[in-house]
């Protein structure tokens, strides 16, 4: 008798096991805090093996462009670089990502002056190319940049007046890079340029486009545009009920009471925008207008890569909405 409860015991327990694994994300939602999942899919580098051998198509019951479609809209934009026979497609569809095909051609050896790779990604529903980046070796770059940021502002800010359609956009971040490698050592980079899209006045906190100017060629090397935020759900008022210094107070009383004392604390700007959407879904008054606050202090500055991090209060009422400070950070 024993061994046969003892039989049905292993058998429950292989089933549940079954059940466990074949549900899926079940094992990756532990430990899961991340509230702001991306909306751009990671970047893949050569070698990346994840692609099946069988091209994925988009499920019988949906409408869009065709895989073949996707790829001909990726070579028509970069005719020297995506080739028929050498791109790679796949679909990405997950959630928080937006729905599209991304196509790749690493076959260059960018070992070689002048060889370049390149990805891009194309929205199912309208084949527009909404990200793409252009990747070229770092063999005989110059160490020192051949154009200028005001330069490389220009040339951005002509490139994206296709995006805008009009509407009024404004730069929030322009940023110079150099790049490295083992082999190369320090070599000139790109220019890191992003525009935030007004509602009302007030940018959003994600909407916009953003490109990196290769700062040897004057070359859009890399563009991303995402427009996820809907006007009429704006409603609150575009003028904040608390001041940017109210704001920053609330905040430090919040991370007094939550971690104690943070040595070296310090509040390095407090910027007026409107929330991610997805962030908040049931706030009651469509998208939040936000104060987002970003700090350090010794903790975050002594990690090997130093780094800020963010916080997000309500610009009507005061309330902490995000804080994604983090004790342990590593």
């Amino acid at each position: 008798m024993s061994k046969k409860i003892m039989g049905l015991v292993l058998i429950l327990c292989a089933v549940l096991a079954l059940l466990f694994i074949g549900i899926p994300g079940l094992s990756g939602m532990v430990g899961t805090e991340d509230p702001v999942p991306p909306s751009i899919p990671p970047t893949r580098s050569p070698g990346i093996t994840d692609v099946p051998e069988t091209p994925v198509s988009p499920p019988t019951n949906a409408t869009g462009i065709t895989e073949e479609q996707a790829k001909a809209i990726a070579i028509d934009a970069f005719p020297e670089i995506i080739g028929t026979d050498t791109a790679e497609v796949r679909l990405i569809d997950q959630p928080y990502s937006r729905r599209s095909w991304e196509v790749d051609d690493f076959s260059a050896d960018t070992d070689v002056p002048g060889a370049r790779t390149a990805q891009a990604w194309i929205d199912i529903g309208t084949g527009e190319i909404y990200q793409f980046a252009v990747h070229a070796g770092k063999k005989g770059r110059p160490v020192d940049p051949a154009i200028t940021m005001e330069e490389a502002c220009a040339i951005a800010d002509r490139y994206v007046e296709n995006w805008s359609g009009g509407e009024p956009l404004e730069l929030l971040v322009k940023r110079y890079d150099d790049e490295e490698s083992a082999l190369s050592g320090t070599v000139a980079g790109a220019y890191s340029i992003r525009y935030g899209r007004l509602i009302r006045g007030v940018p959003c906190t994600e909407d916009g486009p953003a490109v990196e100017v290769d700062a040897v060629t004057g070359e859009i090397c890399r563009y991303d545009s995402v427009r996820e935020t809907d006007e009429t759900e704006c409603r609150v008022a575009a003028d904040p009920s608390i001041s940017s210094t109210r704001a920053e107070e609330i905040l430090k009383t919040h991370l007094q009471e939550t971690y104690g004392d943070l040595p070296g604390l310090i509040i390095h700007s407090t910027v007026l925008r409107w929330a991610i959407p997805r962030a908040y879904p049931d706030y009651p008054d469509g998208v939040p207008l936000v104060w987002r606050i970003y700090f350090d202090d010794d903790h975050y500055r002594s990690l090997t890569c130093p780094q800020t991090t963010v916080a997000e209060i309500d610009a009507h009422t005061g309330e902490v909405l995000a804080c994604y400070y983090q004790p342990d950070a590593t």
